[in-house]
């Protein structure tokens, strides 16, 4: 199958998953269920809603126990399948407290089916592409997704603030989009696929691990993939607190529109992928993933930064710079959330280094989201009209952990180069 094959299948299922991305999902769920739902039952939802795509990869460690040594496509084309499902049935839902409910429950699912993709295909990548070329040649695919990313949010933001039926039928039209994308995927192929399953089977005879216990013993064998994670542990969940706060303050205290508000927390930054993954994939092909967040980790302080300060000095022009920058972050975490681990990984490990930090991803993103609405909302309490001062806390995480990677990259000098 050819790589502009390719493109097309994930562009196709990008459509489809734009309907369940964190921001555009969140705006939907306040201005679909804020009027009939108490707001901080709506809030509390929409924290979870924002960070689904990563607390879904709690999931991971399974998916990667089933895959291992298991054909990679056919493990994953149900997943689309049914992930597509989901996504259609959140057309149906009334706007009602049931309603809300059963939008968590198809959202989740269908999240979870897709951290189940999410966990196998870079598996797909690493053997399809040399490791020179891998990020571009990711990156390529990743542009194409996120344009039909965009579009899918900017549709549906549209069209929920003309108060009509048309909402329900662009989410059906992305199900089927989704359904579309899944019969093509099912052409690809996975180069050396017979030796790669034979490499996960003597692992997974040898004792290789995808319990707890293994994840804690793959992280107590390799200091630097430790270092690593609890880096990325505290960067990420800044990242992860931040957008439901800039969603709440977005319309709570500036009292943006609906489309303006998917505009700023995912079009706008979506739509700078396609010019920020080519040089990013290019940063990545020479250096190690270290050296690479390091850099990284900067341009999401500005982002964090000057979208609080939009919001705390109440000046919405900054707005557009911070969701700029935040697109251009989006670019770069894409393409190291998806390959990174390979860095450290030794061959036939990267479905466990890749569950490992998935896994780890979830986990922050269970907790922090919910515990930077909880900060909001006891600010505004102490202090009405000043919970959005709660941005400050995303702020300061993303900071420390942009830090910790510039330290390490420091403390570690044989991982700038690339390996």
């Amino acid at each position: 199958m050819s790589l502009a094959s390719e493109r097309r299948a994930w562009a196709l299922l990008y459509l489809c998953l734009g309907v369940v991305e964190g921001g555009t999902a969140a705006v939907i769920v306040r201005a679909l269920f804020a009027d009939d739902v108490p707001t901080v039952l709506v809030d509390l939802v929409l924290a979870m809603v924002s960070a689904a795509p990563a607390w879904a990869n709690l999931a991971s460690l399974g998916y990667a126990r089933l895959a291992q040594g298991r054909p990679k496509i056919r493990f994953l084309r149900p997943l689309l399948v049914a992930m597509s499902v989901c996504v259609g049935a959140l057309a149906l839902l009334p706007t009602e407290g049931v309603g809300l409910l059963l939008f968590f429950v198809f959202y989740g699912t269908a999240r979870l089916l897709w951290a189940g993709v999410e966990t196998v295909r870079s598996v797909l990548w690493s053997r399809n592409y040399p490791r020179r070329l891998r990020a571009r040649i990711t990156g390529r695919i990743l542009i194409y997704s996120s344009l039909a990313f965009a579009a899918s949010g900017l549709v549906l933001g549209w069209l929920v603030d003309e108060h009509g039926p048309w909402f329900r039928l662009a989410i059906l039209a992305a199900a089927g989009c989704g359904l579309a994308g899944s019969a093509a995927f099912s052409r690809l192929r996975v180069r050396g696929e017979k030796s790669l399953l034979e490499a996960e089977r003597s692992r997974t005879a040898s004792g290789a691990s995808f319990t707890l216990t293994g994840m804690r013993d793959l992280l107590r064998s390799d200091p630097a993939f430790r270092r690593y994670m609890y880096s990325m542990s505290i960067f990420g969940a800044g990242n992860l607190m931040l957008t439901p706060l800039v969603v709440i303050s977005l319309d709570e205290v500036l009292a943006l529109p609906t489309l303006w508000q998917v505009v700023v927390t995912t079009a706008m930054p979506v739509l700078v992928m396609p010019f920020a993954v080519p040089p990013w994939a290019a940063l990545l092909d020479r250096v190690h993933v270290v050296a690479y967040r390091s850099v990284h980790g900067w341009v999401l302080v500005a982002a964090a930064v000057l979208l609080a300060c939009a919001v705390l000095m109440r000046v919405p022009a900054l707005l557009v710079p911070g969701a700029l920058l935040m697109g251009t972050s989006l670019a770069a975490g894409s393409l190291g959330w998806t390959l990174g681990h390979n860095d450290f990984a030794p061959r036939g490990e990267e479905t466990r280094y890749m569950a490992l930090h998935v896994t780890l991803t979830g986990i922050r993103g269970l907790l922090a989201p919910p515990l930077g609405v909880a900060a909001y909302y006891l600010l505004e309490s102490a202090a009405p009209g000043h919970g959005s001062f709660a941005l400050v806390l995303p702020v300061t995480l993303v900071g420390f952990g942009a830090w910790e990677f510039t330290a390490m990259r420091r403390d570690y000098p044989g991982l700038g180069r690339r390996t």
